[in-house]
């Protein structure tokens, strides 16, 4: 996994505005930065231009939604200096998925679809921009690892709390994840949920 990959990007530190900005702060600074980066504005990097406005674009649906902001802070402040390369991988997915309660399998579908989009584009299978690698890395740790805010021994709570913040994910990263499905579904890659089939 390449560095970029590694943690999950800081969109307040993109922006250049501090965690507790109002909402006026950020909507200035994303305007800021769109305006800077805007491809006409950039014609010797429109490549580049069009993938800082993409995440921009996602930074800034992420925090002007309270609900999504606090969704992103937590998992900001609980993945912040862990390399998702130690905890995510098949099994640590799988025994996560398998100690779900029966009815929450439907919904750990999300998970199923996060990971397999975040195993193919490190593995180089499909092209991700790194921050929205980054950005499912981090929703999968916090899904995985057992110390977030609502623990899973608590019955159903614990996991509709995990599945708050990959929901976040999911919105943010819809038409990537879109996109996703259609390749699978085109070049036929069904195998990369195989170890995942209840």
């Amino acid at each position: 996994m390449t560095d970029t990959t590694d943690q999950i990007t800081d969109y307040y530190q993109l922006l250049g505005i501090e965690p507790d900005a109002d909402q006026q702060t950020i909507k200035g600074a994303y305007l800021s930065k769109i305006k800077t980066w805007h491809p006409d504005k950039n014609p010797g990097r429109a490549e580049e231009a069009e993938e800082k406005t993409k995440i921009l674009n996602q930074a800034y649906q992420i925090l002007k939604d309270p609900e999504q902001r606090k969704n992103y802070d937590r998992m900001l402040r609980y993945t912040k200096g862990k390399d998702f390369n130690e905890y995510i991988n098949d099994e640590a997915i799988k025994a996560k998925i398998d100690k779900a309660y029966p009815a929450l399998k439907t919904a750990l579908k999300s998970v199923r679809v996060l990971y397999a989009l975040f195993r193919d584009a490190v593995k180089e299978n499909y092209k991700l921009h790194p921050s929205s690698v980054a950005m499912i890395g981090g929703g999968l740790l916090y899904f995985i690892l057992p110390a977030d805010l609502i623990p899973d021994f608590i019955p159903v709570v614990g996991y509709l709390d995990d599945l708050a913040i990959l929901t976040t994910i999911m919105s943010s990263l819809k038409k990537e994840i879109n996109d996703y499905l259609a390749w699978q579904d085109t070049a036929n890659q069904g195998h990369s949920q195989d170890s995942f089939q209840d």
